[in-house]
This record gives structure tokens, sequence and C-alpha cells, in this order.
């Protein structure tokens, strides 16, 4: 039975680590279910995936949105200064450049499909990477805080950003970007974390 441990929220939403809760058998099987499609054998032995998901669709229509943005403004004011590119109509020269804007969208998707963020029972992982998966994890007890900061496309979206900062000051922060429901991802990444530290103290 989960044990549910409503705390109270601040802006950013921090993290006190103090209360044990166990993840729903369930839920445990789909994580671990989703978990085979994940490239590369990188959990030790014992280790118990609770979550593995990837960033929503739309992180790549974010991130490429300078780009798109960029690129149409550059149409306009050339159609309007009848200024094409050289040796080219103004159609080739506007077709031109939206290629390049939708190229760059095509680079965004290619990287957000290996893209993973895992929690298991002692550790978050992210796994990045097209050709070889790029893997960095973080053991849970050498988390020291956790908040959600979405952005304003995200709060658009109903997504979030995880942020999850490391005891240690020369390890850099994990970023769970473009997270669908970040609350409730967030809260089972605190519930891992309080269960990893009890678990430590025994």
């Amino acid at each position: 039975m989960d044990v549910m441990i409503h705390a109270p929220v601040m802006c950013p939403r921090s993290v006190s680590f103090s209360a044990v809760t166990s993840e729903a058998p369930p839920r445990a099987s789909k994580a671990a279910t989703r978990w085979t499609a994940l490239p590369g054998e990188i959990i030790d032995g014992g280790e118990i995936v609770v979550l593995a998901i990837k960033p929503s669709m739309w992180r790549p229509v974010f991130d490429s949105a300078p780009w798109i943005v960029t690129c149409c403004l550059l149409v306009v004011v050339l159609t309007w200064l009848g200024r094409p590119i050289p040796g080219w109509s103004p159609t080739i020269t506007a077709q031109v450049i939206l290629l390049v804007a939708l190229a760059r969208v095509g680079l965004d998707v290619v990287r957000w499909i290996p893209t993973w963020y895992v929690l298991t029972n002692r550790r978050i992982i992210d796994v990045h990477g097209v050709r070889s998966p790029r893997i960095s994890s973080c053991p849970l007890i050498n988390i020291r805080n956790t908040y959600v900061q979405p952005s304003p496309a995200e709060r658009l979206a109903h997504l979030g950003t995880i942020i999850l900062v490391a005891d240690h000051k020369d390890e850099v922060s994990h970023i769970w970007q473009s997270v669908a429901n970040a609350d409730e991802v967030h809260a089972k990444i605190r519930r891992a974390i309080e269960n990893a530290i009890d678990q430590r103290e025994i």
C-alpha cells in the first residue's frame, strides 16, 4: 500500500527528505517493461527500475523554435526587400530557407528519439546520444535538492522541467526537460530519494 506524503511546496519547489514510501508493484512492473526498450545494460545487480520516461514530443519543437522563427523572419524580410539569394528566384530562396528550418526540426527529432530519463531505487539516469548512448547517473543519496521549473512554453503545453541538484559541487545538475505530469514524476523522485536515504540508515 502506498503511503502518500504531503509536504509543503514553495517556489522553487525544494525538497526535504524525511519519510518512507513504497512504489506500487504494478507501476514498477510497467516501468520495468518500458526499460526493455532502452539501450545498453546499465542497471546494477539488485537495482529496480521505478520510472522510465521520455521528454514530451514538444521538446523538438521547443529546441528548434529559434531556427523556425529566424528562418521565417528572414523569408519575410528578403521577400519584402525583393533581394533573393544571388542566382536564385525569390520562390527558390524562400523554399531553401524554410528547408533549413525543417532540417533543424528533423535533427532535434533525431536527438529526441534516444533520450530517456530513468529513475531506479538507487540512481537517476540520463540517456542521450544517437550513434552511441551517453549515460550519466547520480546516486539518489547524493541528490541535495529537487524542484520543478517549467519554462513559459512548457506551461502552455502543461509540461515541466525537473532539476535535480547533486550534493557535490563538481557534479553537474541533472535536468529532465519537458516532462509530462511533472509534479507527479517529481513526487515519485522524492519518494525514491526518501527510501534510499532510509535504507542507507538501516
